[in-house]
């Protein structure tokens, strides 16, 4: 199902190009450019001596969300990628160190771009929201001599969905109906799910929220309930007296789906839980780009009339 979003009068015509002439990559580029240029010269400009940027944070920031929306899993493959590909946007790129360096000082940047979307899409319009919770092991029973040892907040953990014990990381996701990011959370691996909850919901009010049964406590529920006005709904146990009334039952087979869609296209496409990244600097600089990516995407589906979780099809 389309979001209707207000069309900002400057992509007007790369909009109409689309509509008629279909996702064609040059023109889908041009409006994604677009969209991060005017966003970019609404910033502060930096004042005072010191060396300028060779590259701009436009430049930093496109070349992050394309990563990200092609399905590459780093700074090498996206560089490769523009060099065959994306010349005519690039006239000039930065080397694979400098491109990180950059990445890794525009985190602030790119969240705020990802706030910026989230306005543009009307998420505040929305009073339900999903939670779920998605594993980011860097070792496993299986994972390869060597891998994680970069990790210095990596902590064991256990995902009963998936029947995984692992070190690593765990990202805590609140999204609306339509599988728009609301907000996120990064944890590590051991803390309870009730705790990444209590995180996400910290500055939420007047919502209902649906959770799988990790998210099951009745104190916890009634807390939420008399302080902000947040209702959470889960299945209960097949052992608990207490049954899932009907409606909350027809509420989550309504929607529970809609995050494991949306996680699904975060882990297949973007790579979210095998990101290539090496330390805990570096996998908050993924995690960050790629949710906003994500929801770049739906922006650019929402713009174009097209179902919004349809990201994946953008660059295919």
């Amino acid at each position: 199902m389309a979001k209707t979003v207000p069309t900002p009068p400057y992509a007007e015509s790369f909009i109409a190009s689309i509509q008629r002439e279909g996702l064609v990559c040059e023109a889908l580029c041009e409006l994604m450019f677009t969209l991060i240029e005017h966003f970019c010269a609404q910033l502060p400009v930096r004042q005072g001596p010191g060396r300028h940027k060779t590259y701009s944070d436009a430049v930093i920031l496109k070349l992050d969300m394309l990563m990200h929306l092609t399905g590459k899993r780093g700074e090498t493959e996206i560089l490769r990628e523009v060099k065959r590909h994306y010349l005519q946007f690039f006239p000039q790129v930065p080397q694979q160190p400098r491109l990180w360096h950059r990445l890794n000082a525009a985190v602030p940047l790119i969240e705020k771009f990802r706030r910026h979307l989230r306005l543009e899409l009307g998420v505040d319009d929305d009073n339900l929201r999903l939670v779920d919770t998605l594993p980011l092991p860097v070792w496993s029973p299986t994972a390869r001599v060597g891998r994680g040892n970069g990790f210095d907040r990596a902590e064991g953990g256990y995902c009963a969905s998936k029947k995984l014990k692992y070190v690593g990381f765990k990202v805590g996701m609140l999204i609306t109906p339509q599988g728009i990011p609301d907000g996120y959370e990064l944890f590590s691996a051991r803390p309870h799910d009730l705790e990444v909850l209590d995180d996400l919901l910290a500055e939420h009010q007047d919502q209902w929220v649906l959770g799988d049964k990790a998210f099951l406590s009745k104190p916890k529920r009634q807390q939420w309930a008399w302080r902000q006005n947040v209702h959470l709904i889960t299945y209960r146990r097949t052992n608990q007296h207490e049954r899932t009334p009907p409606f909350e039952r027809w509420l989550l087979r309504r929607f529970r789906q809609t995050i494991e869609t949306v996680f699904a296209q975060l882990h297949d496409h973007m790579h979210l839980q095998d990101c290539g990244a090496k330390t805990d600097r570096g996998l908050v600089k993924r995690v960050v780009g790629i949710v906003t990516a994500f929801t770049l995407g739906i922006y650019l589906n929402a713009l174009l009339e097209r179902p919004l979780l349809a990201v994946k099809e953008l660059f295919a």
